[in-house]
């Protein structure tokens, strides 16, 4: 069993090592940092960034604690569309991910928020769940447990699903494909993510 609750400034570490672990195969981060070796210990850095803004400006920051062992095995992380991001942000990936890396990460980010809608909404940043506790639903209530905040404010969720497996379970959770050629995010090495908008259900 699991329970969900707010997100604390000492849950920083564990999120971001949770977040690591679940995304270390993704098409994206193997396209950021090809080298397996060193992908951890670069995007350890990245994600940190993220994480530190979400828990002291984000909309919403929740986890899922086991309730046996007590580790965070589940996050979602919420940010408002008009979050300006990190504070001298370009600066501080370059000292995370190195020069050398620093026009390929500014690059992703950039397709990240291409096509992004122009109505207000909160955009889904991280949703991770530990690889040994997944297919559990976690995700799935890590999702409610924010949609029903949404529904209640009539505002809407988007997101970019890291891969047609995640696209597929955000369909079930109401989010549909951004028309046209604004769905699919094709990346320089292969693979593709895609941009998902939930709206609220009609109260009617």
């Amino acid at each position: 069993m699991t329970t969900v609750r707010a997100a604390r400034a000492e849950d920083r570490d564990p999120i971001v090592e949770l977040i690591d672990t679940s995304f270390f195969h993704l098409d994206a981060n193997r396209w950021l940092v090809p080298e397996a070796a060193q992908r951890s210990a670069i995007m350890r850095g990245y994600f940190a960034l993220h994480v530190n803004h979400a828990l002291s400006h984000g909309a919403a920051a929740q986890v899922a604690v086991d309730d046996t062992s007590n580790a965070i095995v589940g996050v979602a992380l919420w940010y408002a569309s008009d979050d300006p991001g990190p504070a001298e942000y370009d600066r501080r990936v370059a000292a995370v991910v190195g020069e050398p890396r620093l026009q390929r990460f500014l690059e992703f980010d950039e397709m990240l928020h291409h096509h992004t809608p122009a109505t207000e909404h909160d955009y889904l940043g991280f949703l991770a769940v530990a690889p040994d506790h997944q297919a559990r639903g976690i995700g799935g209530r890590l999702l409610r447990e924010h949609h029903h905040r949404l529904d209640h404010q009539t505002r809407p969720a988007y997101l970019v699903a890291s891969n047609q497996h995640s696209a597929r379970l955000y369909a079930r959770h109401g989010y549909q494909p951004l028309p046209g050629a604004r769905y699919e995010l094709r990346l320089p090495a292969g693979g593709s993510m895609y941009r998902m908008l939930r709206t609220p259900p009609s109260t009617d």
